[in-house]
């Protein structure tokens, strides 16, 4: 028979008698990162090959501190990087809607910007200066002068023939008119009215015919227009060259390093040539200063990456990773005409102002944002970035709209996700692989030894200095490092879950500055874990009350065959809490089947489901090896309404089962978890403190009377972490914990019966368990084939 644990056996191993301090104030800083050494091997390669394709996903479950040890590298690798470029867009002077984009040294985009600002409003002065000037008036007017007299004697040789036919031609604002003469006076309305009318038909008939003649007039007359404004169109940019040429060339001078700003400046000469009337001011428009500002804004320069205040390498942390935010954008404006757009409102995303740095995503956010996991993976293939609307990407725009020069991109990308995250885009996207090569897995938890337990108190020591908390006694690391442990859900290992540990005491100098005490205690760390507790229990106390009320019905004293108490976990929210759940066996003859009932309504796991599978298998291996199994059986969870999953009610199954069979009643002062394999050992289970804590709770309100216990898989001792309350009892033995190697163990406890041993002939010993399990399935076989010989 096996022997309950010992109080001392499952007290923690951590207390302030084992720590070399009295308080935190003696304990230096902890320097550097504590317990992730394979994971910043990681992160210091993945930052340091500068091939393209190999960025870094960072893994693990939040809660571990992943964006702080990223930030502090980040911060000082960014540091020792060179300041990336400048970049602008300015106007495609020969392509409107293709903007040309410009690289700049770090900081002269700033300077890029004003100059052409300054050189704009330098070139609209020299050349208003320019027209203003008396040389280029007197030039005009000689062309004017040309021009209106060769205009004159046009239309004086055209009047001369029609004089000479007794009409009168005349100029009007709305073009020539042709009227009667008679004695070289021009004839009124009513002089012509009175004519006979045969004079007037031959006047008619007369202007008719010159006016076939003045068809050949206004062409010729448009055609000396057009030969005019050439020449003052000549004689503009000829001026205006003269004017603004110094000016260009200063501009250019001091760019001479850059080729393409250069090129740029050469392209804004010839356009302001083309555009003269842009500059030139208007009077009598009331609207020329607007006028004007919109169109000298083709000569703007949007700078998109400004790296004027960047020291060295940009790093950038993209909480909202939707595809505009992540590539950039092309905004609208709103005009009567409808939206506008142009190079000026083109916005740079998060992937050109860490462009030559480094990018910060969260998986699973830019995995839930349209589009922009897609555009993420086609920038780094392509080494740019095309800033593009949604429309385009789709396919659905069919206005014309801007398409900016691509920008060259080299940068860093550092994914932080989780776990399942991580193989899911290993298994679905053949990209992933490709362009994420480096992995940095954090570990949840560490291995807790003498050495690391003293590092982790340096640790506790150096997030309450970090959060200006008090000080901690010994006591209180003593019981944080416990707390460590019950999270790792291991005795022998600490949790690298640093936000809870920093709620935690957050929480703890609360309760310690409510009980003025000048150190942080263990009673203020344990008031903490109590009010974390308390405030998310409520589920938990509902359904205590339900059991003790008798509407959930569990037994924790007397015997039952077929039944036993099995144990659940539930995780409402990050509170999870251990309940017992009544499972029950019923059995008669049949073909060996088990029919889980939860399976058949569509209410078990897979897990769940292998468990009991594992049970038919075993009991033919153990049992009826040479005759196969004659009896039928069903197992449920009574009161049982949800999802059932998981194999750790397998040996309580097993139990129950066996105790069907048998008719050998099972205590129900003890509950039971842990998986079976089909050799009969006992396999580890999850949750085992707060399974234990839970029915202790049970047994608890109803008065513990010395016989309530659980059993559990033996290896699961190690991770035996359990509240005092737990501890007290085991101590006062008003409370038992049973650790099984063997489902024949569980037995034995249960019902006070021996297994029994196998014997040479492979029965079993005489009045044993297991020989009234061989006996009750040879009489279930025997009347199963008696049965079939009837039939």
């Amino acid at each position: 028979m096996r022997i309950p644990l010992t109080a001392e056996e499952i007290r923690p191993r951590c207390s302030a008698d084992n720590l070399p301090f009295k308080t935190t104030d003696e304990l230096e800083d902890l320097p550097g990162i504590f317990g992730q050494d394979r994971a910043l091997q990681a992160v210091e390669f993945g930052l340091g090959v500068l091939h393209r394709c190999f960025n870094l996903y960072v893994m693990g479950p939040s809660g571990l501190g992943k964006h702080g040890i990223i930030r502090k590298y980040l911060s000082r690798r960014a540091q020792s990087e060179p300041t990336p470029a400048d970049w602008c867009y300015v106007r495609n002077f020969e392509e409107d809607y293709k903007p040309r984009a410009l690289k700049l040294p770090p900081g002269q985009g700033k300077t890029f910007k004003k100059d052409m600002k300054n050189l704009v409003d330098d070139l609209s002065k020299a050349i208003n200066a320019a027209f203003e000037a008396s040389e280029y008036q007197d030039q005009a007017q000689n062309l004017e002068k040309v021009f209106n007299k060769k205009q004159a004697a046009l239309i004086e040789k055209h009047a001369e023939k029609a004089a000479a036919q007794d009409i009168h031609l005349s100029q009007t604002p709305s073009g020539f008119m042709l009227l009667p003469m008679e004695n070289n006076r021009v004839l009124t309305e009513d002089e012509y009215e009175a004519l006979p009318e045969e004079e007037k038909i031959i006047i008619d008939q007369k202007i008719a015919a010159f006016q076939e003649e003045l068809e050949y007039l206004v062409p010729e007359m448009t055609r000396q227009r057009r030969e005019h404004n050439i020449k003052l169109k000549k004689l503009n940019r000829k001026v205006a060259l003269f004017a603004t040429s110094n000016l260009i060339k200063d501009a250019r001078r001091r760019y001479k390093a850059l080729p393409e700003v250069v090129n740029y400046l050469k392209g804004v000469q010839d356009d302001v040539l083309d555009h003269l009337e842009d500059f030139t001011e208007k009077d009598d428009d009331s609207n020329s200063e607007s006028s004007s500002g919109d169109a000298l804004q083709r000569y703007q320069v949007n700078l998109i990456v400004d790296s004027s205040r960047q020291q060295g390498a940009p790093v950038i942390y993209l909480d909202n990773p939707t595809y505009h935010n992540l590539v950039g954008r092309i905004e609208y404006e709103s005009r009567s005409s409808g939206p506008n757009t142009n190079f000026t409102l083109i916005k740079s995303g998060a992937l050109l102002q860490a462009n030559g740095g480094f990018l910060v995503l969260d998986a699973h956010k830019i995995l839930n944002m349209p589009y922009a996991w897609d555009a993420l993976k086609r920038a780094l293939y392509a080494k740019k970035v095309k800033i593009e609307t949604l429309d385009q990407i789709a396919h659905a725009d069919t206005t014309v709209t801007l398409e900016p020069e691509p920008i060259p991109l080299r940068l860093k990308i550092i994914l932080l996700g989780n776990r399942n995250t991580y193989y899911l885009l290993h298994e679905i996207d053949p990209d992933f692989p490709e362009l994420f090569k480096v992995e940095a897995d954090f570990d949840e938890e560490l291995k807790r030894d003498d050495d690391n337990t003293l590092q982790y108190a340096r640790l506790i020591a150096s997030r309450a200095r970090k959060f200006q908390l008090r000080a901690l006694t010994a006591d209180a690391v003593a019981r944080v490092i416990q707390f460590s442990s019950r999270l790792a859900e291991d005795a022998e290992k600490l949790s690298t879950r640093l936000r809870t540990i920093d709620d935690l005491l957050i929480e703890a100098q609360y309760w310690a500055s409510q009980a003025e005490h000048e150190y942080i205690t263990a009673t203020d760390v344990q008031r903490a874990i109590d009010a974390q507790v308390s405030r998310t229990e409520r589920i938990q106390r509902l359904i205590q009350q339900d059991i003790q009320g008798g509407t959930l019905m569990i037994d924790s004293s007397g015997e039952a065959v077929g039944q036993i108490n099995g144990l659940s976990v539930f995780e409402i929210g990050k509170y999870a809490f251990g309940q017992p759940s009544r499972i029950t066996a019923s059995v008669h003859m049949g073909d060996g089947r088990i029919i889980n009932i939860e399976r058949e309504v569509d209410l078990s796991g897979s897990i769940h489901d292998k468990g009991v599978l594992i049970l038919s298998a075993l009991l033919a291996s153990r049992y009826t090896r040479d005759t196969p199994l004659s009896f039928a059986a069903s197992i449920t969870f009574e009161q049982s309404y949800g999802h059932i999953d998981g194999d750790s009610a397998s040996l309580a199954e097993l139990c129950a089962l066996i105790s069907a069979l048998t008719e050998i009643p099972l205590k129900q002062s003890f509950a039971v978890t842990g998986s079976l394999n089909q050799q009969g050992y006992v396999q580890a289970i999850g949750g085992v403190n707060e399974k234990i804590e839970g029915f202790f709770e049970i047994c608890k309100l109803r008065g513990l009377t010395g016989e309530q216990g659980v059993i559990i898989p033996q290896v699961n001792v190690k991770n035996l972490l359990l509240n005092s309350e737990v501890i007290e009892a085991v101590e006062q033995r008003q409370f038992h914990i049973y650790p099984v190697e063997h489902y024949e163990e569980a037995l034995e406890i249960l019902t006070g019966m021996a297994a029994g041993d196998e014997l040479v002939d492979g029965s079993f010993e005489k009045d044993t368990l297991n020989d009234r399990v061989v006996k009750k399935l040879c009489q279930y076989a025997r009347l199963r084939k008696a049965s079939e010989i009837r039939l």
